[in-house]
């Protein structure tokens, strides 16, 4: 073995250690990535699960509408109320406008 080979060996080596680094510095961080990924999805999905607990259910929901049906139904009845004391209002006001003097 001369020198000329065992040059050529040793960069061939340092070429195949060097890749191997490559390869695993670029999967580790892949794979580091892939985990830092899964930990933004899963805080994503508490966050999301926690928010959706607060909603309310179909049950409320149809509560609510009942609930605005009913106050719905009394303010026509405070406003069919309201029109002969209207009238009454405007009846009042024309007579003193009328006997001003």
């Amino acid at each position: 073995m001369n020198l000329d080979q065992l040059n050529f060996s040793f960069s061939a080596v340092q070429w195949v250690v060097l890749t191997v680094i490559g390869i695993y510095s670029w999967f580790t961080s892949r794979q580091a990535a892939s985990a830092q990924e899964l930990l933004e999805l899963r805080t994503r999905i508490v966050a999301l699960e926690e928010h959706v607990r607060h909603l309310p259910d179909q049950t409320a929901v149809t509560d609510l509408l009942g609930d605005m049906k009913a106050v719905r139904a009394e303010l026509m009845g405070v406003k069919e109320a309201l029109g002969p004391l209207a009238r009454s209002l405007d009846r009042i006001n024309d007579y003193l406008l009328r006997e001003k003097a």
